[in-house]
């Protein structure tokens, strides 16, 4: 037997004890159907809404929340503007 057959011998068995192991896995035991959504949502701040806007250059978004009344001088926690925003 060459070492090239010993190495494929081995990748197969490793892949059948990989196989077993998922057969014998809890995840392999779940439903297949996805849970029902539970209403819980991560919500963004409007302030964390507009900065991203900025950042991001959506002059559009930005014009509508300033319209809306979003704060100008929002700042997120390392103290940055919406004027630092777009300038990056």
């Amino acid at each position: 037997m060459t070492s090239l057959d010993v190495r494929n011998n081995s990748a197969v068995m490793k892949r059948a004890e990989q196989l077993k192991r998922w057969e014998e896995s809890d995840t392999n035991h779940q439903p297949a159907t996805p849970r029902p959504e539970r209403g819980n949502r991560i919500k963004f701040s409007s302030g964390c809404i507009f900065l991203a806007a900025c950042l991001s250059g959506d002059k559009d978004e930005v014009l509508k929340m300033l319209e809306q009344g979003a704060d100008i001088n929002t700042s997120n926690v390392d103290g940055l503007t919406a004027l630092h925003q777009v300038s990056l």
